[in-house]
């Protein structure tokens, strides 16, 4: 009878901790940002990034083509410490947004960009899900080492 219970026991526990091991999050790819705000740095997590590059803005004062460098950033949330260095230095500042997979098997990447400004910006906010999504503008933008003209 013991064997029994025992052995019901230990299939019980083996079937929850498969259970549990399914439903955690193994994010492989690791993606951050950092702003270097004066002396300090500010780190936030990201959910996923889209870079875009435009080079067909022409600016009606000088008639000089601009490039412009776009960030669609998707977070879980709003991360205030991001957002309140954006609003400190509202004439851009330089950051990093950084790819990395945590398995170690892909090599790390790297978007370098200078002046970054929001240029748009919205966050959700339900009972069950939040998440927040920001525009970036930037003036400069290097990607693994190449300076992206």
């Amino acid at each position: 009878m013991n064997k029994k219970i025992f052995t019901s026991l230990l299939v019980v526990c083996l079937f929850l901790s498969a259970l549990t091991y399914g439903q955690q999050e193994d994010k492989r790819i690791k993606i951050e940002i950092s702003l270097k705000d004066g002396n300090k740095v500010v780190k936030g997590a990201v959910r996923s990034a889209t870079f875009s590059f435009t080079k067909s803005v022409m600016n009606a004062e000088t008639n000089e083509i601009k490039n412009n460098y776009y960030f669609s950033l998707d977070f879980e949330k709003q991360d205030i410490a991001l957002l309140t260095a954006f609003m400190k230095n509202k004439n851009g500042i330089d950051g990093q947004i950084t790819m990395t997979d945590t398995y170690g098997k892909q090599p790390t990447r790297k978007f370098d960009f200078t002046k970054g400004r929001i240029d748009s910006l919205s966050d959700q906010i339900t009972a069950d899900y939040n998440s927040a999504y920001m525009s970036l503008i930037c003036d400069t933008l290097v990607i693994d080492g190449v300076k992206i003209d």
